[in-house]
């Protein structure tokens, strides 16, 4: 199976939720909805072709300080002493 086939599956029966569709094994990473085994270097061109390789959308320190803060003070309008 080639990797475009292989995209298309992804895309139109699993919603392009291809983290979810592989298995590592020592011969290479196994793709579930067929049994083909692939090649690491197959298996990174699917990563990329879904943006796994892509820019990072982990929060920085000042973010997640930021989310702390305001959950905190949503929870005290709540009636909830300091947040817990």
């Amino acid at each position: 199976m080639t990797l475009d086939q292989l995209d298309e599956i992804i895309r139109s029966d699993h919603g392009g939720a291809w983290w979810a569709l592989f298995h590592e094994t020592t011969n290479g990473y196994v793709f579930l909805p067929t049994g083909d085994i692939l090649t690491p270097r197959a298996y990174h061109e699917i990563r990329r072709r879904f943006g796994a390789d892509g820019p990072s959308s982990a929060l920085t320190p000042e973010q997640r300080q930021r989310n702390k803060v305001q959950a905190i003070a949503d929870r005290a309008d709540e009636g909830h002493r300091y947040g817990r």
